[in-house]
């Protein structure tokens, strides 16, 4: 089974401080680190354990400038048998021009798949939608929130997607298909840094972006950044520890959170 599977490199913000430019229509990226997205990790582990039982191979493909070569180094280590770099200067903000990109990319390269997995979404835009996008012009079946791939034949997969209220729904999808994965589907295996620099021997092939404009075909317009606005200050309790924890349980009975 020929697997396609697509990871982006994604600024770790969550510790980080970010300065937002110009007036609102840029963020300031110079001094933050990058990372490969968290729930791509868990849709290449998935890849490379089905291969590792049934045979095939894994394809990474990583769309992005020169730097997103890391990502598909890292694929690399963990199993996958190539990396592929559609490269754009532009960081495509549209789901739709990301799916559209990769449909094109696809069809001219002419590249053989059995399955496409993505992640769920994104750590950076979170719009969690390409791999719905991409089923969608591709005319293939499509299955998201992907918690368990029971079992892989031919012409067809079992997966479990994960549903609300903790239910999860068994399906039997026909291939070529497109999955989501969800983290939480395995447990992502350690990559060192000497594999890392090993996988760096293997060729990585890159392809000019092209055949597809977000500024001309995108349906979504970043308009501004902007700071979440400020939340309310603590509230301080003074005084001796009975009289705190009064006035605590009296701020419980106000809010209704203890009777």
């Amino acid at each position: 089974m020929n697997i396609l599977v697509f990871t982006k490199r994604v600024a770790a913000t969550q510790e980080e401080e970010l300065r937002i430019l110009d007036e609102g229509k840029t963020v300031d990226l110079s001094k933050v680190p990058f990372k490969v997205n968290d729930w791509d990790n868990y849709a290449i582990e998935e890849a490379v354990r089905i291969v590792e039982k049934s045979g095939g191979a894994v394809t990474a493909v990583s769309i992005g400038d020169a730097e997103s070569d890391e990502v598909l180094r890292r694929a690399i280590a963990m199993g996958a048998k190539d990396g592929l770099l559609i490269e754009t200067g532009d960081a495509l903000h549209d789901p739709a021009a990301r799916s559209g990109m990769i449909r094109n990319f696809i069809q001219k390269e002419n590249v053989p798949f059995d399955v496409i997995f993505t992640g769920v979404q994104s750590e950076d835009d979170q719009f969690g939608c390409v791999g719905g996008i991409l089923a969608a012009i591709l005319k293939l079946p499509y299955s998201s929130m992907v918690v368990g791939i029971d079992s892989v034949e031919a012409g067809h997969m079992v997966v479990r997607r994960e549903l609300e209220g903790g239910l999860q729904e068994r399906v039997k999808i026909s291939t070529p298909c497109v999955l989501s994965i969800q983290s939480g589907i395995n447990e992502p295996r350690y990559v060192s840094i000497m594999g890392i620099r090993k996988a760096s021997k293997v060729e990585r092939k890159v392809f000019k972006a092209g055949g597809y404009s977000e500024g001309a075909d995108a349906k979504i317009e970043v308009v501004k950044w902007t700071y979440p606005p400020k939340k309310g200050g603590a509230m301080m309790l003074s005084g001796e520890l009975d009289d705190m924890c009064g006035q605590l349980l009296g701020i419980l009975k106000e809010k209704g959170v203890y009777q």
